[in-house]
């Protein structure tokens, strides 16, 4: 069950305090700078994916930092990667400033100091041991204090993976979140290994996690109408006939997998109050079907009604 915290269930005056001993309490403690009270907001989620600590963090009016005195303190070197979900956070680390934006990855390391602004923001955290992934601490400090996922396919698809572990996979049991531990090692030390330009040691990690990187994929790309086995083989460097093995072993046969994701995800537009305005034709379009007509038939034959219906029923 994983840990919360509403800043905004605790009375005024007892926010700063709780919110100090909070993040003292994490695997790395940080410490925090507050403004006016009245602009304070903080939230968080966590839970652990077997070795692996993750914060969710939705906030503002804060700079979590670890300054001189706490990077001295005995504890484990902990590699920590922020994933930046929306809004922005300038990020400090020894000389380098980032400004980083939705989708950016930055790690930073407990043992150098750094600073995060928190002004709307919501962004996700991951703590690691550095000797988790067995790479050369010098390729690892080499990438630090800037977005690590910039511009490559890789890049993108870590992004997306650490989010969705971050939003979906956290309520998972505890012995599926464990199952997650090796394959979100794996493809951050991919990442690390070939943005250093490691190619020898991202061949291992990149060969283990090409099924989840080629779901990963997927689902970044639902929406999109020309998402077909020629592209997906394409981006990941392989041909149809082994892209259609990989993802046989996973479980997914592409074009109805396909299908059932996209209506899914239109259910879940029709249903939001918030969408009610956009016609079943516009739901149709945002989620790569042809036409209207098509999307009618394909949702009929899985929901047992009509998009219409599904949107006004009780």
């Amino acid at each position: 069950m994983p840990l919360t915290f509403d800043l905004d269930s605790i009375e005024p005056e007892e926010r700063q305090p709780a919110l100090r001993e909070l993040l003292l309490q994490n695997p790395v403690p940080i410490d925090v700078a507050t403004g006016s009270l009245d602009q304070l907001h903080v939230s968080t989620t966590a839970e652990f994916f077997g070795a692996l600590f993750m914060v969710s963090c939705d906030g503002r009016g804060a700079v979590v930092h670890r300054g001189e005195r706490r990077v001295q303190e005995d504890h484990a070197r902990t590699m920590m990667l922020s994933v930046v979900a929306s809004g922005r956070s300038v990020f400090r680390h020894n000389d380098t400033i980032t400004d980083a934006r939705p989708g950016d990855v930055v790690p930073y390391a407990s043992t150098l100091p750094y600073s995060a602004t928190f002004d709307d923001v919501a962004k996700h955290t991951f703590m690691i041991d550095y000797a988790a992934l067995q790479l050369p601490e010098r390729t690892l400090e080499a990438q630090l204090g800037r977005p690590i996922n910039k511009g490559h396919t890789l890049g993108r698809i870590v992004a997306g993976y650490l989010a969705e572990v971050a939003t979906e996979a956290i309520h998972l049991a505890d012995e599926q979140r464990r199952a997650l531990e090796q394959p979100s090692l794996d493809l951050l030390r991919a990442l690390f290994a070939t943005t250093a330009g490691h190619d020898s040691r991202a061949a291992e990690p990149l060969h283990s996690t090409l099924g989840v990187r080629m779901v990963t994929y997927l689902k970044m790309h639902l929406r999109e109408p020309d998402l077909t086995m020629a592209r997906l083989a394409r981006e990941h460097g392989i041909s149809e006939r082994y892209a259609y093995l990989i993802l046989a072993r996973h479980g997914v046969q592409l074009a109805d997998w396909i299908r059932a994701e996209r209506l899914a995800g239109a259910a879940e537009d029709l249903k939001d109050p918030t969408a009610a305005s956009q016609t079943v034709a516009a739901v149709a379009k945002s989620w790569g079907f042809p036409d209207q007509a098509n999307f009618t038939r394909a949702f009929r034959r899985l929901y047992g009604m009509s998009p219409r219906e599904y949107r006004h029923q009780k």
